[in-house]
């Protein structure tokens, strides 16, 4: 065949080459190989050719072949230049000499353009960076609440020390911000946090930005007060501004409120929306402008603790506050169902604290005292627009929702909720009706929070004695003459050893559940809202958090049922007929003294929780 024949003479091209370089090296080799295989795969490609054909031969393929792969102006050779030339054999032995000896030739890649690296800030880094003076920030409402005064705080540089106190020094400036100008001044809460205040223009912010970005923050307060000068409503007589910066969905932002101390509230120059879920905690049916101004109430007494500059009537405030805890106190001290936040003793120290705070009341001098009243003021009017107070519709009871109850007959839940209950004795329900009266609507009432994990933590802890016991008993009765343990499959051996595994889950479960109480049961009515949000929110809800506290009580009642179960097989195995009869005569006394104590105490109702299954059931249809 044709195309045989010129390949035969490429491979005696080939050897030819490779004699007379034998002392090449390794990398001239393999350029070789590479031009020998473009040649065969160009002699496939074209089957038709002659082998009496001058035009494909081995150095123009070569030729061809380096030119193509490796073009001269752009080959990568840092050491060594392309002398070009017009032959054949003259491109390849400049291929072959302008190669190094020690980097395999690559074929061309043409470099991409990189732009020049800017580094996003990292989280938690010590200012707030924007270096775009020319774009205007968007301006988006928040509430007091989302000031970022306790997350991301800014960390030391340890790199920065002073080495020695300068001779006479009595003056102590803050060179945390040494950019700040004009009416500009740094301020410092009594719990330590520096903040900026601008006199004129009665603005805050909080100092945790750079230069460029309080210049832009100056700015953008001109642009507020500009806007708010076109509201026919708007009088600055008493009102403050609070802005910060800050980064959202990949823009820089102007997040703001206004302050009217004479109207006690927040108010913003666009419709707030973005803000609404926080200020109002996801509590459902707000609606009346009325039950809102509670909750910007409460708004503004947190921006007054957080920047105590404001000059307060504060001995009208200490007898505002001084008239509200007493009520609360009196509430609770007659009732089970009161709707204070703190409870008799917090409430008695609150009172104590007033007492003290009357003595400076008429000083302006010291932020503190703002602090403290408007702290306790925040508590007392969130918790009245989370009972909707003033509204038809208003909580009085704490255990009492201002809902609709839900009563319908769900098929799979109801079921299985009464299976459940029964094989743990209807402890669930005795549960699900505390954790109902602790967590009413999603809302929880810190002093009942309390005194339901102090009930929990008392109901563990004697679960935890009695199973220590029971263990006890199990172990000992296994060792008694008369129970003959080789025997395996023994009723009585099978009851017990289930005894012991029912009383060891119980045991487990008092201290897994007692030591979950003792780290979350006794935190801030925030964070076991939170908690308990996260444990509540599953299919089957409340119901799935009463089934878990319920498990010790019912996994030892469970115990001491396998136990007897036992005990009485070895004893109705082994016994006479005499001590039988008197044996299962007590225990029928027993049986019957429980029974009726059950009835009488009304802790099962299973004939009525099956009719008023039925009867919504039937209702719905």
């Amino acid at each position: 065949m044709p195309n045989t024949g010129l390949i035969r003479k490429l491979l005696n091209r080939l050897w030819q080459v490779l004699a007379a370089l034998g002392h090449s090296s390794a990398q001239r080799l393999h350029i070789l190989v590479s031009c020998l295989r473009r040649c065969v795969a160009k002699v496939h490609a074209l089957p038709g050719r002659s082998t009496n054909s001058k035009s494909y031969t081995a150095d123009s393929c070569c030729a061809g072949a380096s030119n193509a792969r490796y073009p001269q102006a752009t080959l990568p050779l840092p050491f060594h230049q392309i002398t070009s030339t017009n032959t054949a054999s003259g491109t390849q032995d400049a291929v072959l000499f302008s190669t190094p000896p020690y980097a395999m030739p690559t074929p061309y890649i043409a470099k991409q353009f990189i732009p020049p690296h800017t580094s996003s800030p990292a989280e938690g880094s010590n200012a707030i960076p924007f270096n775009a003076p020319g774009i205007t920030p968007r301006f988006v409402p928040f509430a007091a609440n989302d000031v970022l005064r306790y997350d991301n705080r800014p960390l030391v540089n340890k790199t920065r020390e002073r080495d020695y106190i300068p001779a006479l020094m009595r003056r102590f400036p803050n060179e945390s911000c040494p950019w700040l100008s004009g009416d500009w001044k740094s301020c410092i809460h009594p719990e330590g946090a520096l903040y900026l205040y601008n006199t004129s223009r009665k603005t805050f912010t909080e100092a945790i930005l750079d230069e460029t970005t309080f210049e832009m923050l100056a700015g953008c307060v001109d642009g507020l007060y500009d806007m708010a000068a076109n509201s026919a409503s708007f009088e600055a007589a008493d009102i403050e501004l609070v802005v910060q910066l800050w980064p959202t969905d990949g823009e820089m932002t102007c997040q703001y409120y206004f302050v009217d101390h004479s109207a006690r509230t927040l108010f913003w120059l666009h419709d707030n929306r973005e803000g609404t879920m926080n200020i109002f905690s996801g509590l459902r049916g707000v609606d009346d402008p009325s039950h809102i101004r509670f909750a910007l109430e409460s708004e503004y007494w947190t921006h007054c603790e957080r920047y105590p500059n404001h000059n307060m009537d504060r001995v009208k405030l200490l007898k505002e506050l001084r008239e509200v805890v007493m009520h609360a106190s009196a509430e609770i001290i007659t009732s089970d169902m009161s709707l204070s936040p703190f409870d008799a003793d917090e409430l008695s120290r609150i009172l104590e604290l007033i007492n003290h705070l009357r003595e400076n009341a008429e000083e302006n001098d010291f932020p503190h005292s703002t602090c403290i009243i408007a702290r306790f003021m925040h508590y007392f009017y969130r918790a009245k627009f989370f009972n909707f107070c003033g509204l038809p519709c208003a909580r009085l009871d704490a255990d009492k929702s201002v809902y609709e109850e839900d009563t319908g007959f769900h098929p799979l839940i109801s079921p299985l909720s009464l299976v459940f209950e029964a094989m743990l004795f209807w402890a669930p329900q005795a549960h699900l009706k505390d954790i109902r009266r602790v967590w009413v609507d999603e809302c929880i009432n810190t002093p009942r929070w309390k005194d339901f994990n102090r009930k929990l933590m008392t109901e563990w802890t004697g679960i935890t004695i009695y199973s220590t016991v029971m263990l006890a008993v199990d172990v000992s009765f296994l060792a008694v003459p008369n129970v003959n343990i080789s025997q395996s499959q023994s009723t009585g051996i099978i009851a017990t050893y289930l005894s012991i595994v029912f009383i060891t889950g119980s045991l487990i479960a008092s201290v897994l559940l007692a030591r979950q109480n003792q780290r979350y049961g006794f935190e801030s009515a925030d964070k076991a809202a939170e908690f308990l949000s996260n444990l509540t929110g599953t299919f089957f809800g409340v119901k799935a958090l009463a089934t878990v506290h319920s498990l010790p009580y019912a996994m030892l009642m469970w115990g001491m049922i396998y136990f007897a179960i036992g005990l009485l097989y070895n004893v109705f195995k082994f016994t006479t007929t005499a001590m039988l009869a008197s044996i299962v005569s007590g225990c029928v006394v027993v049986i019957m003294f429980i029974s009726w104590f059950i009835w009488a105490a009304r802790e099962v109702h299973i004939f009525q929780r099956l009719s008023k299954s039925v009867r919504s059931f039937t209702s719905e249809r």
